[in-house]
């Protein structure tokens, strides 16, 4: 699923406001995953999140989630910066830091912190159309910062585990070391207009050094990002300015005399934002005209046809770009909201196929569990459609509603099959969760 339109950001109060963008999180994780290796970390196990949120931060929790601001991705004007700065995190991590914060602040906001990455979760795919998914977190940004504050001797640690890591995957440091410059330039800014990053990560003129040092003895050459990361980090700060800017800023960011991919590709986001469909369409198509196999090009039409009322003319692109990327869950459900927007006959077994699909690669997902109850009720299914609305209400925290839901489906799934088992289970965790709720009264 690509972003959606203006307006329609769900952002609740100061807690976080996440978005999905498959093209994006994938190209982050293809940056990521040489460093993880490098490190003897489990790259199946990264989680890329996106925060929507101007200022420059990015974090990882335990479970390596990586929760980077939509701001750091902008403002880095390179790859190398943003690689620079997950090394370091992923240091944070093989450290031991992120645990030793956890057990630190385990008494007072450990509540916290579970809310944190449980929501976080939860936000990511709540299945609605639209891509802004916003969520109250139960938190304060202030409070978030405080969590994820290192010490200057944890920062130095961090900082010699990163450099060990871009140096295994043959990658120059000089990128960090902008990014370290770029947060000295903020030290001397009050506190409050100083970026989350700098606060949470202090900086010293010895950290600094150490990274410059690095630079000249690695024996690296400055510039070692292959030229398809660039295209592909340029695509992504091209998609994001496009759906995150006004679309007059980002014509003028990317005018018609820029005839790369990545200008055209905001180009077609800003009409798209303009309400213009047809330029919006066309621009598209001359992207897919010179990259046929691309799915996220195919996914933006959909997009754009199907939020113009068009569902008719979206589900080609999007069945499309699911066949060229069948793992890429959130492009599954834009075809199946297409699908079931049309409503005609198959439709629904289709959207159900393809948004069971979406839940085998992301199984934890609530939204996708909502839009299959839909399917399947549509489709005459009412036992499978209570099955998924009961996975919905739990996963959601409707405790009632999940043990009502279960309880319907148990009337009618056959016995021993994995689903009628499934609600079982569901059934007695909302019953287990409504007592503990009612003895908290």
């Amino acid at each position: 699923m690509a972003f959606i339109g203006p307006g329609n950001d769900a952002r609740a109060g100061t807690g976080l406001s996440l978005i999905r963008d498959a093209e994006i999180e994938n190209t982050i994780h293809a940056f990521a995953a040489p460093l993880l290796r490098a490190a003897d970390m489990d790259v199946s196990t990264l989680k890329v999140h996106l925060v929507k949120d101007s200022s420059l931060n990015a974090f990882v929790t335990h479970g390596l989630n990586l929760f980077l601001h939509t701001g750091l991705l902008m403002r880095a004007d390179d790859p190398s910066q943003v690689i620079g700065v997950m090394a370091h995190e992923f240091g944070h991590v093989a450290g031991g830091h992120i645990i030793l914060r956890e057990q630190q602040l385990e008494a007072t906001q450990k509540n916290l912190w579970l809310s944190y990455a449980l929501g976080a979760a939860a936000a990511l795919a709540t299945g609605r159309g639209d891509a802004f998914v916003g969520v109250t977190m139960g938190t304060q940004s202030s409070l978030v910062e405080n969590l994820m504050s290192f010490s200057r001797a944890e920062e130095s640690q961090a900082d010699q585990a990163g450099t060990e890591y871009m140096d295994k995957i043959g990658m120059s440091c000089v990128g960090l070391l902008k990014f370290m410059r770029l947060l000295e330039n903020q030290e001397l800014l009050i506190t409050a207009r100083q970026d989350p990053y700098l606060r949470s990560h202090p900086l010293t003129r010895d950290r600094i050094a150490f990274i410059e040092n690095h630079v000249r003895t690695a024996g690296l050459p400055a510039d070692t990002v292959p030229p398809a990361w660039k295209l592909a980090y340029a695509r992504v700060r091209a998609k994001l300015f496009g759906f995150l800017e006004t679309p007059g800023r980002t014509l003028q960011r990317y005018p018609e005399s820029d005839a790369s991919i990545p200008a055209r590709y905001a180009r077609a986001i800003a009409h798209y934002r303009l309400a213009e469909t047809d330029i919006a369409v066309r621009m598209i198509d001359g992207l897919i005209k010179d990259l046929p196999r691309d799915p996220y090009f195919l996914e933006l039409k959909g997009q754009v046809l199907f939020e113009a009322g068009d569902a008719e003319g979206s589900i080609p692109p999007y069945r499309e770009s699911v066949r060229l990327s069948p793992h890429d869950a959130p492009l599954q459900l834009g075809l199946a909201r297409a699908l079931i927007a049309r409503g005609n006959d198959g439709d629904f077994k289709e959207a159900a196929k393809a948004l069971e699909q979406a839940l085998r690669d992301e199984p934890d997902a609530p939204g996708y569990w909502k839009q299959l109850a839909i399917a399947r009720g549509r489709d005459g299914n009412e036992a499978w459609a209570s099955y998924a609305m009961a996975e919905y209400a739990l996963r959601t925290g409707r405790n009632a509603e999940a043990k009502f839901h279960a309880g319907k489906a148990l009337t009618a799934l056959p016995s021993g099959t994995p689903a009628r088992l499934r609600a079982e289970d569901i059934k007695a965790e909302a019953e287990r969760l409504l007592e503990l709720q009612k003895k908290k009264k």
